[in-house]
């Protein structure tokens, strides 16, 4: 194996708009040289695998997942059921469960580039609500790179968010602030 071969673990937030872009953005990383290991709770894994079958990621060189556990109960028992998560409490979950998890899989990973299976862990590049890979890349001396998956209108939108509040441009007051908007400016 190359040490030389640059290693990228990507982890998106473990909801549908967000994995598929971060898998976009490890596609394009991986047919630059990349070694990609994509990082999925264990929930979205086996909903993965059921959609795309049991063989799904066979045939994959230098392009591993992994799945790290989300914390929450099992909400359709044996995984088979097409349930969405309670947003919430994966939120909660995200800030509390998932910085350990996620430190074990780099050290394993790490342990792995030492008997020569994979590089080691160059980067991170994580979806922008995954803020605890910030502090697992800082205790192994790598980059972490945020992702946002949203369209540039959200991201602009969310970025004024606090000016629009501070100038009481939102909430919006009446429906003749909403007609503002909503017509044609001249």
């Amino acid at each position: 194996m190359s040490e030389s071969k640059p290693h990228a673990v990507l982890i998106p937030y473990p909801v549908q708009g967000h994995i598929n872009p971060l898998i976009k953005v490890a596609k394009i990383l991986h047919l630059r040289g990349f070694h990609i290991t994509f990082v999925n709770t264990e929930y979205n894994h086996k909903r993965l695998l059921k959609s795309r079958g049991p063989n799904a990621f066979d045939g994959f060189t230098d392009f591993t997942f992994e799945a790290i556990p989300d914390g929450l109960p099992s909400i359709d028992g044996d995984g088979d059921g097409d349930v969405s998560q309670d947003i919430y409490a994966l939120c909660e979950s995200i800030r509390t469960n998932f910085l350990q998890p996620f430190r074990e899989l780099l050290a394993r990973l790490n342990e792995s580039a030492t008997s020569g299976l994979v590089p080691p862990v160059t980067c991170i590049i994580a979806d922008n609500s995954m803020s605890f890979t910030i502090q697992a890349a800082e205790e192994i001396s790598i980059p972490a790179v945020f992702f946002s998956p949203a369209n540039a209108c959200t991201f602009w939108t969310g970025f004024h968010l606090l000016t629009l509040f501070d100038k009481g441009v939102i909430p919006l007051k009446g429906n003749n602030q909403l007609l503002f908007f909503l017509s044609p400016q001249v």
